[in-house]
């Protein structure tokens, strides 16, 4: 009996050591802190850059938080894993990266499985399980130790169902920045890119100890984004696909026809950059085609356009894999509802890819579409007459910055669409069109302001000389200092700016954002003075601030009312004929 007894403990050791020995580490690295990024590293198939390895291998991992919310995070093949710096197009590394909302034991589990198409199904049931399946173990997040605008002190950027999307940590999001150059990803350090850009004349704000890759490449990059974020600007607007569009030669395949061959090395110095920019405080705009190659997936495979493509299904899964830990907005097409050659996107394919988007993301993203030309809006109605709800939950506006009637009237109307559709996007003023450098005193009035009064959750700046050619950001240092004034306008002054909505029924001039209790944040375009009435009896402080100079609030002719009847709010402090804001707040 004992000698029989101890078989079965001899047994039972050998299987543990051999299941261990053939069971490779799993390498966990990041800080691994709340709100940082986190990366899992696996061993896995051995395989090449192919069609046969993107479309017909598909790992998933499930990730369980401290309080048990679950979070199927795609991943996706890393070549040798450090494809960054070797260019590597083969390995057996495979990768997830995620983002922990909570401090405390994660726990995680692998789903890798091989079958025909498999990455593009969602059949979770099909495929033939590979030998890292089922695997599975923990990580302990501990908690954050960055402050300020780094997004590792703030956590992920996410929609919840209202005018403004709203970080982990409570805070919420106003967002100024820049859409120029759209061919940001043309950069000349990038492995199998066609040069566009150097940013040579910003490489100076590179600084020792940011990242680089391949001893000394991407200096001139990651430079741009230290500008960009010096200058208080917190997203950056580019294509991340444009063959046959504007730039052609931003694309994430190592040429313009192995449409379902992803480039790693590529991809993984595109990373290092976009890691940078959520360190530093800086949204991503992913623009995944524009208006020239709207159905460049479908066409290349030759089925009708309304067919969805297997190619374009990877290619979003690819990207939510690679790059969706970040804080991203997912652009679906630039113009797409504009029929350049016949070329233009319908409303029902627009939804079609936001929701399976929506499907094969782990978080509430944001996921967007951009009009075009910038005087066509009927893609939004089209939108909302749809019968199933609406997966978009961020608008990119284009319009004429010229008109105010295009930056307060189209923003006001998209945000009325979309409200009355059951559903509160997050529109935004990217693109204020002009093909020139734009009048900057015009701009800031009908383009920055007149949309943030409307009750837009952000401003970029375009220009239509720079959007391709131009990589030099301080030709654009004027209008980036006007959007960092309207955005400390409302971070200083601790307005609650995501309660705010317009009403301009209580003004006799101007326009008014309010939260109808102790906010009232009135717009006068050509100056001037107005009345509000404001109910109750309570005491409120009038102050101004000059969008056009910035800084701290002014005195005007008064600077107390009461509440009760229809009130003169008084006169400018200076310069009574150009554009003020009024701060109306109710006194504690």
């Amino acid at each position: 009996m004992k000698i029989k007894y101890f078989k079965h403990i001899l047994w039972a050791f050998l299987t543990l050591l051999f299941i261990q020995c053939k069971t490779k580490p799993h390498v966990i690295t990041g800080d691994l802190k709340q709100y940082h990024k986190t990366t899992i590293t696996f061993e896995g198939p051995n395989l090449n850059e192919s069609p046969e390895t993107y479309l017909n291998y598909r790992m998933s991992v499930t990730l369980t938080s401290p309080n048990n919310e679950t979070y199927v995070v795609p991943g996706y093949f890393a070549a040798d894993g450090n494809a960054a710096e070797t260019s590597a197009t083969k390995g057996n590394k495979w990768r997830i990266h995620f983002t922990p909302n909570q401090t405390g034991v994660w726990k995680y589990k692998v789903a890798f499985k091989t079958g025909k198409n498999i990455a593009v199904s969602r059949n979770t049931n099909t495929g033939k399980e590979t030998s890292i399946h089922g695997e599975s173990g923990q990580i302990k997040i501990t908690p954050t130790d960055k402050t300020g605008n780094d997004f590792r002190a703030k956590g992920k950027l996410q929609y919840v169902n209202k005018d403004f999307a709203q970080f982990d940590n409570g805070s919420y999001y106003f967002e100024v920045g820049t859409d120029s150059p759209e061919t940001f990803l043309e950069y000349n350090d990038f492995d199998n890119t066609k040069a566009r850009h150097d940013f040579r004349e910003i490489a100076l704000n590179y600084t020792e100890g940011d990242p680089s890759w391949k001893i000394n490449k991407g200096k001139g990059i990651i430079g741009a984004i230290n500008y960009l974020a010096k200058q208080g600007m917190n997203v950056h607007y580019f294509l991340t696909m444009n063959i046959t569009g504007d730039g052609k030669n931003a694309y994430p395949f190592p040429n313009t026809t192995n449409y379902t061959t992803y480039d790693v090395s590529k991809l993984d110095q595109w990373q290092i950059v976009f890691d940078h920019m959520y360190n530093k405080g800086m949204v991503a705009e992913f623009v995944l085609s524009e208006t020239e190659n709207s159905n460049w997936f479908e066409d290349m495979e030759k089925t009708e356009r309304t067919n969805f493509a297997n190619s374009r299904k990877l290619y979003y899964r690819e990207m939510v894999a690679r790059f969706g830990y970040l804080n991203i907005i997912y652009n679906i097409g630039e113009e797409a509802n504009w029929a350049s050659g016949d070329d233009q996107f319908s409303a029902q394919q627009v939804e079609e890819a936001a929701h399976y988007i929506d499907a094969i993301s782990p978080y509430n993203d944001l996921i967007s579409i951009h009009n075009g030309p910038s005087k066509d809006f009927s893609l939004y109605p089209a939108l909302t007459a749809l019968p199933k709800k609406s997966a978009l939950t961020t608008i990119s506006l284009q319009a004429n910055y010229q008109t105010f009637a295009h930056g307060y009237g189209e923003t006001k109307k998209i945000k009325d669409l979309s409200t009355a559709n059951g559903k509160a996007w997050v529109v935004r003023y990217s693109e204020p069109y002009s093909n020139h450098l734009p009048n900057v005193d015009l701009w800031t009035k009908n383009a920055l302001w007149a949309s943030i009064i409307a009750g837009a959750a952000g401003v970029h700046y375009y220009s239509h000389n720079g959007d391709i050619k131009v990589d030099d950001y301080t030709l654009y240092a004027p209008y980036y200092k006007r959007m960092n004034y309207a955005k400390n306008f409302f971070l200083n002054n601790k307005v609650p700016f995501w309660d705010l909505e317009n009403n301009n029924l209580a003004l006799s001039n101007g326009y008014l954002l309010t939260n109808y209790k102790d906010y009232y944040i009135l717009f006068l375009p050509e100056g001037g003075t107005s009345t509000i009435s404001i109910p109750g009896s309570n005491v409120f402080s009038v102050t101004w601030f000059d969008p056009r100079n910035g800084g701290d609030l002014q005195n005007g002719s008064i600077t107390r009312i009461t509440s009760g009847n229809t009130i003169s709010i008084g006169n400018a402090p200076n310069n009574k004929t150009s554009s003020w804001v009024v701060l109306i707040k109710k006194s504690k």
